[in-house]
């Protein structure tokens, strides 16, 4: 069964570096190395371990120019809509987080 994003995403490697990027300060994103904020404005601190790349183009490629850090809620959030706003993004998982009580991947409707 392939997976989403499928071949795009690349090896563990390349995700570890592409994380690594993302937190850096080299990334523009306000990360200082260790930690950076949730691109969303949800007020997350995401580290290397919990940051996701949330591609700007939904379905596109992993490059560095496409990829914004994003935590998981809000990414999910997002989902395949480029056209969402960052208070639309937020009542998404409002809502999610008022109908399941916890922030989890199934996001309300």
């Amino acid at each position: 069964m392939a997976r989403a994003g499928g071949d795009k995403r690349g090896s563990s490697g390349d995700r570890k570096r592409r994380r690594e990027w993302l937190v850096s300060a080299e990334s523009g994103f306000g990360g200082n190395g260790s930690e950076v904020p949730c691109y969303w404005e949800c007020g997350r601190m995401l580290n290397v371990w919990i940051v996701e790349a949330d591609r700007i183009v939904p379905g596109g490629s992993y490059r560095r120019d496409n990829i914004v850090p994003a935590c998981r809620p809000c990414n999910l959030a997002r989902s395949d809509n480029a056209f969402l706003t960052v208070d639309q993004i937020a009542e998404r998982v409002a809502a999610t987080t008022a109908k399941r009580g916890s922030l989890v991947p199934a996001l309300a409707g």
